[in-house]
């Protein structure tokens, strides 16, 4: 089946959630349009990042899900209703920048999902944030077709990643790793955590500054970080793993 939802989260410390979001969005190897939803309950970065109003947004989103119009026959465009475009053509829904308004939206969302889901809508990229037991975040990754980890290359990281992976792989439908940084390789990495690594995430600080609003767009596709995100969407979109790297250490 393919992927319509993709989620994106954390579980604490891990940078680049949704700057590996928009670039997933951007980058989304088949045809139609993406949308990148940011559903992560501590408050939103793109419209302050853009300097963007935040309605239409989350809070739109969230009191079409309580209404139920979000479910009407009409419920494809509900989702675009409650989006902006940025630069370049990108449709986001934006999150207020502050918890107490976005943790409401976010939990109204968690308890009506399908508002995000659509048979022939666009492939919609969730960006929920750090998740926690029996959080809102973790109801969205429940729902999702496609749940992606980021996580550091570091000890700390890998270590609370291999303690979550076994209820991770249970509680979601299709899981996988993306790294950020490049000390361990890969075969070691899922080895140790006993889950897919599906890419890494290079530091591009040109890209990231771009998709963060404060950088120019001069051969972005190019980038390192917008091609690890393709090679991630070819891989969701395709079912199918990566080959592993190993990094050879002097």
């Amino acid at each position: 089946m393919a992927a319509t939802t993709i989620a994106v989260f954390s579980l604490g410390g891990a940078p680049g959630v949704t700057t590996l979001s928009l670039a997933l969005a951007a980058t989304w190897p088949a045809q139609g349009s993406t949308v990148l939803v940011e559903a992560d309950s501590s408050g939103g970065a793109i419209a302050a990042w853009r300097r963007m109003p935040t309605s239409p947004g989350l809070v739109d989103l969230a009191a079409a899900a309580r209404t139920g119009s979000a479910f009407a026959p009409e419920q494809d465009e509900t989702l675009l209703r409650c989006t902006q475009t940025l630069p370049g053509g990108q449709r986001v829904c934006v999150a207020p920048a502050t918890a107490d308004r976005a943790g409401g939206a976010v939990t109204l969302i968690a308890q009506h999902p399908a508002v995000l889901a659509s048979a022939s809508g666009p492939v919609v990229v969730v960006d929920v944030g750090r998740m926690t037991p029996r959080s809102a975040a973790a109801h969205l990754a429940a729902a999702a077709d496609v749940a992606v980890l980021v996580v550091g290359d570091d000890l700390a990281q890998l270590k609370r990643a291999k303690e979550v992976a076994p209820a991770l792989r249970a509680g979601l439908r299709r899981f996988g790793v993306v790294v950020a940084g490049n000390g361990n390789g890969d075969w070691q990495i899922a080895e140790a955590i006993a889950a897919p690594v599906w890419a890494r995430l290079p530091q591009d600080v040109r890209a990231a500054a771009f998709l963060s609003g404060s950088g120019a767009a001069s051969q972005l596709r190019r980038r390192p970080l917008m091609a690890a995100a393709r090679r991630l969407g070819h891989t969701i979109a395709e079912g199918v793993a990566p080959e592993p790297v190993a990094v050879s250490t002097p």
